[in-house]
């Protein structure tokens, strides 16, 4: 399979913005700044939406990012939530009963991807575990490696990431959909590991086939946006663009949401 990736990173090419990370995990573009998970040079790496560096955040071991307005919440798997302000300074520490993965802020709520249970929890801001989505299995609702998580005004998206599938939620946590057929055609998911809501689509990215495709909430398959990428780990999009962070290679790039096809 990555022998098939590599032949399609021949045919198809996306801009780069940046590189040089050490294996990052996640990225997402908040105003006109893009910030990278590299965490085995313990930090954030924050760019201008060009790829010029701007600064450095020093987070130890960080691994999921979100951010909103004025705050910044980063994961790190040892079972801490770090909360910084804009500038990346350091506000609190969260504790989390778990490994925490991935991490999206709804109303006063944090929903957490938790590897180690293979669930949701969601926590108030103080670290209070109020409730838990799923648990180990493949039925609906349950979970096996999940994955990154993102959110719409009106879903909850979480990649499933063995179960090779998305699971969306509504605000209050009720399952409303899964999707992904597993394989490796247009419009399949294989290894799912990135999830982005993009208006009313959702932008999912596949690190063994190396795409990024895009589906309607409850998954109809639209258009592939990106292929022949090396372990597209992470999305995220702003203004018709999509920033996809490449894990393997070190290296965020571009494309567009107009799509390949």
């Amino acid at each position: 399979m990555r022998f098939i990736v590599f032949l399609l990173s021949l045919f198809f090419s996306f801009p780069s913005l940046a590189s040089g990370f050490n294996m990052p995990s996640d990225i997402q573009v908040l105003k006109n700044r893009i910030l990278v998970v590299d965490g085995l040079n313990n930090r954030i790496s924050v760019l201008s939406l060009s790829g010029k560096k701007l600064y450095d955040i020093t987070v130890p071991n960080p691994y999921g990012i979100y951010a909103e307005g004025d705050e910044i919440y980063v994961t790190n798997q040892k079972g801490k939530i770090y909360v910084l302000n804009s500038f990346g300074d350091l506000k609190r520490v969260i504790s989390f009963p778990g490994r925490p993965i991935d991490l999206v802020k709804v109303g006063r709520e944090l929903w957490v991807t938790d590897g180690k249970n293979n669930c949701i929890k969601v926590i108030d801001l103080n670290g209070k575990v109020l409730k838990v989505i799923g648990e180990k299995g493949s039925a609906p609702g349950n979970f096996i490696g999940p994955f990154m998580i993102s959110k719409s005004k009106r879903f909850v998206f979480v990649v499933d990431s063995i179960n090779a599938r998305v699971q969306v939620f509504d605000h209050k946590g009720k399952l409303k959909a899964s999707f992904g057929k597993f394989g490796i055609e247009k419009g399949n998911i294989f290894r799912p590991k990135g999830v982005s809501a993009c208006g009313e689509d959702v932008l999912v990215s596949d690190a063994i086939t190396g795409s990024v495709q895009m589906f309607t909430p409850f998954g109809g398959f639209e258009k592939v946006i990106a292929k022949g990428l090396d372990y597209p780990i992470s999305i995220s999009c702003s203004n018709g663009k999509v920033y996809i962070l490449e894990m393997v290679k070190g290296k965020v790039v571009t494309s567009s949401l107009k799509g390949v096809n």
